[in-house]
């Protein structure tokens, strides 16, 4: 683990323009910025998971609709959907195919307090451990879908930070999905406790 040489500047939307896979795993250690009301909050990305095309039957690419189209747009737009009761935080990848990058736990690091104030949790690991305690905890809605991370002025933006080795990273099946790949696409820091899940997960 290193501290990246460009550490605090915004990842430019060619960093997104690759295959779900990779981009997740360079995810990992970066940090996701929430602006809300004036506020800045976010943190450490530590768990992600990958999701492909038409031939990914966990992807909402694989399905007709909306959500599935939004799959293809340009690289670096956030894509948020509902499931179950809770707002999904993703990034599409790839110009080239439908990809996106569900972003599944961050390391809360700014504006614990007011991330606090917003969920009514105290303790600090449950704040943004799952995606949908991080999208409630960092108020993200269908209000912030389509945004370009990438962007300055964006509420929603992505920044270089820590740089993580392979052996840093830990991989297992994805959460929650009824028919999955034959590889495993969830990835996450292997020494944070900031992660929903540790371990291999089918």
């Amino acid at each position: 683990m290193r501290v990246s040489p460009n550490y605090g500047e915004i990842l430019q939307q060619k960093f997104y323009n690759e295959s779900p896979d990779e981009v997740a795993k360079k995810l990992l250690g970066k940090l996701l910025i929430r602006v809300l009301d004036n506020k800045v909050m976010g943190g450490m990305i530590t768990e992600v998971e990958a999701y492909f095309g038409r031939d990914d039957p966990a992807s909402r690419a694989s399905k007709k609709g909306k959500i599935g189209d939004a799959m293809w747009r340009d690289p670096g737009h956030t894509l948020v959907y509902m499931v179950h009761g809770n707002w999904l935080l993703n990034i599409v990848t790839t110009e080239r195919e439908a990809g996106a990058v569900l972003i599944r736990s961050i390391e809360p690091l700014i504006g614990i307090e007011y991330m606090r104030s917003l969920r009514g949790v105290k303790q600090k690991k449950l704040l943004t451990t799952g995606p949908g305690r991080l999208t409630r905890a960092l108020q993200i809605t269908k209000e912030e879908d389509g945004i370009p991370v990438y962007m300055s002025d964006s509420s929603i933006i992505v920044l270089d930070y820590l740089i993580l080795d392979e052996e840093e990273i830990e991989r297992s099946y994805r959460i929650g999905v009824t028919k999955d790949l034959p590889h495993p696409y969830r990835f996450y820091v292997k020494y944070s406790d900031y992660v929903s899940r540790k371990g291999s997960v089918k």
